[in-house]
C-alpha cells in the first residue's frame, strides 16, 4: 500500500505539509529532550528533504522561525546552527501536553463558558485568542462567547497571560440547566461530527499498517505521526463518551498514534542526533 508522505489526512482533506509547521513538530519532538539544545541547519535541510522539501524551502522556514521569535541562530564558520527560544519551548512543551493529552478528557457534566470583549482595533489579539481557544476545545457560542467541556481554567489561563487578556476575559465554570438541550448546544457549536469520526478511522488505518510504519524508519514516522495527530485538537473538543457514537473510534485512533510515536523515540533521536546534532569546534558566534 502506498502513501503520499508529503500531504496528510484529515478526514476527506489532504493537508499539504508546510515546512515550517513541520519544523516545529520535528524539533518538538525531538530537540525538546536533547541534551545538546543546538541543530545544524545542514542536518535539517537534510531531514526535511525526505518529505519532499527543497534546501531553499527549509531555508526560507527557518528563516522565519528566526523571523518569528521560535529559533536563535548562531554561526561557526559557513554553518549556521539554530536552538530553540525561550518562546518556542514554552509554546512547543504547552502544545505537546495538550496534543498528548486531549483525548483523554473526561468533563463529566461540568462546563467551562469563556466571555471577552476587544475593540476593533484588537483585531489581531481577537484572531490569536480565537485561534488558541479551537486549540483548547473551546467552540464558539456566539460573539464573544466560547464555551468548552469540562473545567478548562488551569489549561486556559495560561494563554490569557502570554496573550496579556487577563483583564478582557471572564471565565465560569458549572453546570447546565434542566432547560439546557445539551445535544441541540453540541450540535450549533461544533455541528456534525461525521467528518471527524471519518479523520479518526483513516489515521488508524493508515498507522496500524505495520509494514508501511517500517518503511518509513523511526524519524520519519515518529516526525509525521505526531504531524497528523497534532491537528486533531483543533478539530476535537474532547467531549465525553457519552455526547459520541464514535468514542471508541477516538480510542483507537489514540492508541495507534502512541504505539508509533512512543515505540520509535529512541531509534528516532538517535537518527535526529546523528543527522542534526552539532559536530563542530570552536566559539559559536550569534548571527545578525
Amino acid at each position: 500500500m502506498t502513501y503520499l508522505v508529503q500531504t496528510i489526512m484529515v478526514g476527506v482533506i489532504q493537508h499539504r505539509l508546510q515546512p515550517q509547521e513541520f519544523l516545529l513538530t520535528l524539533l518538538g519532538n525531538e530537540l525538546l529532550r536533547c541534551a545538546d539544545r543546538q541543530v545544524r541547519s545542514t542536518g535539517l535541510v537534510s531531514a526535511l528533504s525526505e518529505h519532499d522539501f527543497s534546501p531553499a524551502a527549509t531555508r526560507s522556514a527557518l528563516s522565519r522561525l528566526v523571523k518569528r521569535g521560535m529559533l536563535y541562530p548562531t554561526k561557526n564558520g559557513r554553518e549556521v546552527h539554530y536552538e530553540l527560544t525561550l518562546r518556542a519551548t514554552t509554546l512547543l512543551s504547552d502544545g505537546e501536553q495538550r496534543i498528548l493529552s486531549f483525548s483523554e478528557l473526561n468533563p463529566g457534566d461540568e462546563w467551562t463558558l469563556l466571555s471577552y470583549s476587544l475593540p476593533a482595533d484588537q483585531r489581531a489579539r481577537r484572531d490569536r485568542l480565537r485561534r488558541r481557544l479551537s486549540f483548547l476545545g473551546f467552540g464558539g457560542l456566539r460573539d464573544g462567547q466560547w464555551i468548552a467541556p469540562g473545567n478548562r481554567v488551569v489549561d486556559t489561563t495560561p494563554t490569557l497571560v502570554e496573550l496579556n487578556l487577563q483583564d478582557q476575559v471572564e471565565m465560569f465554570v458549572g453546570q447546565p440547566a434542566s432547560v439546557t438541550d445539551v445535544p441541540r448546544l453540541i450540535r450549533s457549536v461544533w455541528g456534525s461530527f461525521t467528518e471527524l469520526a471519518n479523520a479518526y478511522e483513516t489515521f488508524s488505518r493508515r498507522w496500524r499498517n505495520s509494514s508501511w510504519v517500517d518503511s518509513l524508519g523511526p524519524l520519519k514516522a515518529r516526525t509525521l505521526v505526531m504531524h497528523e495527530w497534532r491537528r486533531f485538537p483543533h478539530l476535537d473538543p474532547g467531549l465525553a463518551r457519552k455526547h459520541l457514537s464514535w468514542g471508541e473510534v477516538r480510542a483507537q485512533a489514540r492508541d495507534d498514534f502512541f504505539a508509533v510515536w512512543s515505540e520509535n523515540a529512541m531509534a528516532a533521536n538517535i537518527e535526529f542526533v546523528a543527522l542534526c546534532g552539532k559536530h563542530v569546534s570552536g566559539t559559536a558566534k550569534a548571527t545578525t
